[in-house]
């Protein structure tokens, strides 16, 4: 079985894409080295973190760019239409299922654990939220890899900055206190779960900021696992990262769900075959 990579983000240097409608569908990709890639040829397409070309630099400025960036992005998000393929995550459920607020609204609605959380820019609902006596913690919307940012407590100082939410809004939760850290890579029908020691290192709050902890497999609990599976249906995704803590006292608690995260450093530190698995399902 022959896989190509293509990179979306070359576009607009030596790869092409034409989406066709004469007679019948179809999408046509040519390469840098001149080879043409008929999706509707194609068996299975693992749609990885894409990137929009650049604009070029006289472009990147005003209305121009706007215009241009929004071309690229109706032109490239229209493409899952054309390919009749198998798609690991359909592009148009791997957009919906990053969002933060929908993917904790889904997983409340199916019976998993959740912190008590508001997402918002109002100053004065976190002051609120604060009055109720948790702590709480803060991170990011979004799921960009760049700039990583950290989860960090919210402390009595945080609370005199918060006129800047007007202009950026935030997520803030209640702050979970773990035994562990659970990651579950859901490939296809299967989920693997490796248990993160997170605790004895140097960033307990976030475990992602220190691999120096022990990575190992982790037998979730029936419940659970069923739970997360109808989590995956219910936002269309067939690969997905999935973040629980582990309480003291042995709950499960959902954080979230990343349709493009990463899985090779797990295996690498917890000795789960995932790029073995992850091959497997791809070739179907």
């Amino acid at each position: 079985m022959q896989a190509e990579r293509v990179d979306l983000s070359r576009l607009n240097e030596e790869n092409r894409l034409t989406l066709s409608l004469n007679g019948q569908l179809d999408a046509e990709i040519v390469t840098d080295s001149g080879k043409r890639i008929r999706l509707s040829e194609t068996r299975t397409v693992w749609w990885r973190r894409p990137r929009l070309p650049d604009a070029p630099t006289e472009q990147r400025v005003g209305e121009i760019s706007e215009f241009v960036r929004s071309e690229w992005e109706h032109f490239i998000e229209g493409l899952e239409g054309f390919a009749n393929v198998r798609w690991v995550n359909l592009p148009s459920s791997n957009r919906l299922a990053a969002r933060k607020g929908i993917q904790l609204a889904a997983a409340h609605k199916l019976g998993l654990r959740i912190p008590r959380t508001i997402v918002t820019n109002d100053a004065q609902r976190v002051r609120e939220f604060a009055d109720e006596g948790y702590a709480l913690v803060y991170k990011r919307i979004g799921s960009a890899p760049r700039p990583l940012t950290a989860t960090k407590d919210l402390l009595p100082s945080d609370l005199e900055r918060l006129h800047v939410l007007t202009a950026c809004p935030a997520i803030f939760q209640e702050k979970i206190e773990a035994r562990l850290d659970i990651r579950v890579t859901a490939i296809g029908p299967d989920l693997y779960a490796a248990e993160i020691d997170s605790q004895s290192g140097s960033s307990p709050l976030d475990w992602r900021f220190d691999h120096s902890v022990p990575f190992r497999p982790h037998r979730l609990d029936q419940e659970v696992e069923y739970r997360l599976k109808a989590l995956l249906e219910r936002l269309g995704l067939f690969y997905g990262a999935i973040d629980l803590r582990l309480t003291p006292e042995g709950e499960y608690v959902f954080l979230e769900i990343n349709p493009s995260g990463q899985y090779l450093f797990v295996e690498l530190l917890s000795g789960i075959p995932l790029t073995e698995r992850m091959a497997e399902y791809l070739s179907g």
